[in-house]
């Protein structure tokens, strides 16, 4: 149970506003209450909202492959290894993080690769915003260790909590049918009025999840990098994986 009452926001971040949602939750003993819902949320939204809450939960990758950042630098210096992606393997290695890879293990599913897909975009705008939350003096830490910013996955974290996820970006009512199924896991949250935005929008339910899950790290509900992957996780970034119960009894050790 926590110990004080606080604040979590969560950002479904794309490249552009328009697709970009933000949600706040706030935190108590006897439960959490949706406070504000926003699509369209541009970078100053995000940075006046992570200076309200004790951490924000953001799905976006915030950091690139290690080896997809020495390739870089090796190309920048025309110092590539000639025998650079030629096998499944090393282009495995390019295209996904350690995170990454965790994350397939965990859920079956593989992360977009921020090295190899659309998703570098919003990566790149996330480079800024993370800048911009450093230097309001707020901690910034890839791995989300003692960090404003910590980086999750709401699609992961809906197959932990063994939620029904098919179409639910594609159908309205999947979608529906999703909302219900966090309402009906998660009594202790009060939507505050929020929740037909969440059926109107994917990116503002995502928003949502990312808040809860913000929360989970929080409470310490979430996967910690082992103590052979911190260094690691710490160049390359962190997704936050919450326990499965964290959805239906959050204020327990899970």
């Amino acid at each position: 149970m926590p110990s004080q009452e606080f604040r979590t926001a969560g950002v479904d971040l794309a490249a552009q506003n328009i697709r970009t949602a933000l949600a706040e939750i706030s935190w108590s003993a006897s439960g959490a209450v949706l406070e504000s819902v926003r699509l369209g949320a541009d970078n100053d939204a995000i940075v006046a909202a992570a200076e309200r809450v004790r951490i924000v939960g953001i799905d976006c990758p915030i950091g690139w492959p290690a080896a997809f950042t020495d390739l870089l630098i090796a190309a920048r210096l025309d110092a590539v290894p000639p025998d650079t992606g030629t096998d499944d393997a090393a282009r495995r290695s390019l295209a996904y993080r350690l995170t990454d890879h965790v994350v397939r293990a965990t859920t079956g599913r593989w992360p977009l690769s921020v090295s190899a897909d659309r998703i570098a975009y919003p990566a790149m705008r996330c480079a800024g915003v993370l800048a911009r939350i450093a230097a309001t003096g707020a901690p910034v830490r890839r791995d989300g260790a003692d960090s404003r910013v910590a980086e999750v996955y709401p699609a992961a974290a809906l197959r932990i909590w063994q939620l029904p996820t098919p179409g639910y970006k594609t159908d309205r009512s999947a979608l529906a049918a999703l909302v219900n199924a966090i309402a009906a896991q998660a009594p202790w949250l009060d939507w505050g009025g929020q929740q037909q935005a969440c059926v109107d929008s994917d990116d503002v339910l995502d928003a949502v999840v990312c808040a809860i899950v913000a929360g989970a790290v929080a409470l310490g509900r979430t996967a910690a990098p082992a103590p052979d992957e911190a260094a690691l996780a710490l160049e390359e970034g962190w997704i936050h994986l919450p326990d499965a119960e964290f959805l239906r009894s959050p204020f327990t050790t899970g």
